[in-house]
Order: structure tokens, then sequence, then C-alpha cells
């Protein structure tokens, strides 16, 4: 980002280096800080210094101070956080790319390719950590969401302008240490973040392991903008979606914060209303009021709505609060996965795992289809048997197999079972065959004694059918019963791994 940072003032044009914004701590007689020039030491961020205690004890335009939640004392730093929860994820995702790939094999690729990529995008979360809190600001343009970046931040980091869109790239600030794989993860420039870590903050125990990213508006109309908002969210742990006055009822804004909350309903929301600084209170109270109705419409009844000023600093100081809730105890990430793993594996069951596999029909269907074959190859008649049953007698066997079957399967594994059974083509020519070598006893002719003739057309017809019944169900067996067991096995099993990753996943969250 070509800026250079200024505590509490505006931000310039001047030209940086490739390595993070650097800011000074301010004099002792509170004179502001200039840039400092040089390399950080080792490579990393240099750190940015808050102009003084006292700077960090309100926000601009109230008294009040950020009030720590219970079980996080300000100033004092989390324990690892993960051990058997992150394992039993770990394992998750096993029992996830399984069942996504069962799923590939039998569905096609659209359920598994959802599955597969929150099952990587998973397993690099967990690689790179879960002990900080990705906050992602979203906001359309002119909502004042880099502004509220920076109030949140309390700094002038952000670029804020009146050309629109101004946030063409992620901008990032960092709360303690270790969040450099995170960044490189998210996509995060080296010059577009800065890492703020200093005793003289009085609640940076409170915010520590929080990296607060700034979006690109998500209806720029430049489409790259829109590409980096879209890939970044999945990503964020705690998403604070910024609107204004004007278009807090936006339906475009409202569809997508509604399609986007409901793909990850574990995840924290909150919904700030920004530059109330334009109305009056009781305006302000009452489109506060409405914003609430038009969430609860969406169906999302327990979203946060805070009320802000970015420029005046009404109302940062109680969601810097809210933001701590989901800081203070470094859990937010391990939160987001879990409830990430048990989405995609509801998704990746839907109408399966609910659905009762009971094989058993499996031995009437398969005497059934075995009858009508041996029917239509052994005629009436003093004529020798059929070398194959006709095109239409076949045809009306798979019809009878496939509804006599779905009447056994879930909707969308139809075509799954019209791939896996054979086609009536490939059932005629395993029928010719089988029954190309059959060697069948003539029936009696014409001048045999009638009623010696008629008990041995009897014997014979009966050993006719046995021949043939067992020349015909090992074909039945290969072409409609095999295929048509193995798929219910395949969903027996895609449901028992989908529940086994939705319950370790439960678990997980519920653990923390």
């Amino acid at each position: 980002m070509d800026a250079e940072l200024t505590e509490g003032g505006p931000v310039g044009a001047g030209p940086v280096s490739a390595e993070p914004v650097v800011a000074q701590p301010a004099a002792a007689d509170g004179a502001a800080a200039g840039p400092v020039g040089g390399e950080p030491v080792g490579g990393e961020p240099v750190v940015a210094q808050p102009a003084g205690a006292d700077s960090a004890a309100a926000e601009p335009g109230e008294t009040e101070p950020v009030v720590a939640r219970p079980g996080a004392a300000a100033g004092a730093a989390a324990g690892p956080v993960g051990g058997e929860p992150v394992a039993a994820l770990r394992r998750a995702l096993v029992d996830l790319r399984e069942a996504a790939e069962l799923s590939a094999t039998r569905l096609g690729p659209d359920p598994a390719a959802t599955a597969l990529m929150a099952a990587v995008r998973l397993e690099e979360r967990l690689d790179r950590g879960v002990e900080h809190t990705i906050v992602a600001v979203q906001g359309g343009t002119g909502s004042g969401k880099s502004s509220l970046f920076n109030a949140i931040a309390q700094m002038d980091f952000a670029e804020v302008s009146a050309i629109r869109p101004t946030t063409d790239k992620p901008n990032a600030c960092v709360w303690g240490e270790g969040a450099e794989e995170l960044l490189e993860w998210l996509g995060v420039d080296r010059d577009a973040w800065i890492k703020r870590d200093s005793v003289l903050e009085e609640h940076i125990g409170e915010f520590r392991g929080l990296i607060l990213v700034d979006l690109p508006d998500y209806d720029s109309a430049v489409q790259a903008h829109q590409l980096t908002a879209d890939r970044l969210l999945p990503l964020a742990d705690v998403l604070v979606w910024v609107t204004d006055p004007q278009k807090y009822a936006d339906p475009a804004l409202h569809q997508r914060f509604a399609e986007v909350a409901r793909a990850h309903p574990g995840r924290a929301n909150v919904v700030v209303l920004n530059q109330i600084d334009l109305l009056d209170p009781s305006e302000a109270g009452q489109i506060a009021r409405s914003l609430t109705e038009l969430l609860v419409g969406d169906s999302l009844p327990s979203i946060t709505v805070a009320s802000v000023s970015a420029v005046t600093g009404d109302g940062v100081a109680a969601l810097r609060q809210e933001l701590t809730a989901h800081t203070a105890h470094r859990t937010a990430g391990l939160r987001h996965a879990a409830a990430d793993l048990v989405q995609a594996a509801r998704r990746l069951a839907e109408d399966t795992s609910a659905t009762q596999v009971d094989a058993a029909w499996l031995a009437a269907a398969v005497a059934a289809a075995v009858d009508a074959l041996v029917a239509e190859a052994a005629p009436g008649g003093q004529v020798a048997p059929a070398v194959v049953p006709d095109a239409a007698a076949l045809r009306a066997v798979c019809d009878d197999w496939a509804v006599t079957a779905m009447d056994h399967l879930p909707d969308q594994w139809s075509l799954a079972l019209a791939y896996a059974v054979g086609s009536p083509v490939n059932i005629a020519a395993r029928l010719t065959q089988a029954l190309s070598v059959l060697d069948l006893p003539l029936l009696p002719g014409r001048m045999a004694r009638w009623w010696r003739g008629k008990k041995v057309a009897r014997e014979r017809r009966a050993e006719w059918e046995r021949r043939l019944r067992g020349a015909i169900e090992p074909v039945v067996d290969r072409t409609l019963a095999r295929p048509t067991a193995a798929l219910l096995a395949d969903i027996s099993k895609l449901a028992e791994l989908t529940d086994r990753v939705a319950a370790a996943g439960a678990a997980a969250g519920g653990e923390l």
C-alpha cells in the first residue's frame, strides 16, 4: 500500500519500502511521530507504537474504557489453543476426504468439489494454527469500511478516499506475534499489514491474536476486487459487515449477506450501521431497528447490530468490546474450523444420511428378474427356447428393476444407479454368451404316443427352465444385483462417514 503511516494523523502519499509500514512511538512530550527509514531487523515488521498510554484508554468521542470479558484479564497472554480438539478435527478431515471421493465416484464432481475445497481450506488453516482470530471487515463502496477499520485499529492505516473504490487489496492490522504464515495464506502483501504490540497499549492483551483485515468492496466495479473479497470471506473467523444509512436496506446487500452467513452458520457475524453522525439520535435508532427487522426477515435473527460513527468514534468502543468477546479466549478460529467441518459433512450427506438403506428387497428383485427372463427365453409350445429374450423384454426387465431399486434409494442416486447397473445391450450380450453354450434336450416328436410325449415334454421343459435359470441367474447377479448392492453399501458408508465427521466437528466445537 503506497502510503505512509502516521499515528492518529492523515495518510500521505509518500513511497514506502517493500517491508511493512513503520510507525515510531511518540516522544515524551506528545509530539507526533514521523516516518522511520532503514530496514527492519531480521526481516520482521517493525512494531507500530501508540501515541501513549493515555491515548488507548478511550475511543475518540467516548469516555468509557473497553471492558474485558470474563476469563480474559487485560494484558494476559492466552495459552496455546488446540490439543485434542485439533487432533480430532484432523482425523475427521481424513473421513471427509474419503466421503468426498466416494461421493465424487457415485454422484459426480459437484457435491464432492465443495467438500474437498472445504477440507483443503480447513487443513491449511489447522497447519497454520488456530490461535489467531481473523476478523474481516466487509462492506460496499462508500460505507466507510476502511474508516471503521482505522477506528478499530486506532491508527490511520487503511487508505480512505472520496474516490471509490479505495481498497484495491486487503490490508491488515495484527495484535501479537506469529501471524506471518496466516497473513501469507490470506494473501495480504508484506507492505499492507502492520503489527501492534506494545506494553503501552492498555488493551493489547484483549486483542492479542487478532488479525483485522480490511477487504476490498464486495460491490466494486473492478472484478478483481470482488474476486479477492469472495476468496477471503470463507477464511474469516468473524465477519464485520459495514453498511450506512443510505444502503442498509439494499436487497443486494441482504442477499449477499444472507448467502455468506448461511454458508458458514457457525461463524460469528456483526452488522455495523456506520455514519450515524449524519443522523440525529432518533433517526439512528429507528434505522438500527429497521436493519434488525430486515435481518430477522433474512432468517438471521441472532446477528449483532452495532451503530457507530467511524468519524466521531461514537459506538467504536462498544464494537471493540464485541470483538474482544471473540478474541479473548482465542478459540474463534477453532470454532470456525469445527463449524465449517460440520457444514461440509451435512451438505455432502444431504438426502443420504436420513435414508434407511435396506438390502432385503434385492433377493426378491433378483428372483422376479430371473423369472421374467426365463419366461421370455422359454416360450410355451413345442419349440426350442430362444437364444436370448428380445429387446423389448430386456427393456421391461431393466425398467422394472430401476423402479424397484429407486423405491429404496435416495432420489439423487437415481443417476448413479443407471451408471452402475448394466444396460439392456450389455445384459443381452451376456445372456447371448451364457445361453449359446447350453445343451438343451429336444421335445418328443410327433410320432410319440401322446400320453408318453406329454409326460416327456413336461420333464424336458422343466429341465429347460432349470438350465435356463442356471445360466440367467449369474447374468442378473453380475449386471443388476451386485452393482445395486455395492451402491447400497456406498450409501451406507457415505452416511456413516458424514455422520462421523459432523459428530467430530460438533464435539470439537463443544469442547471449547
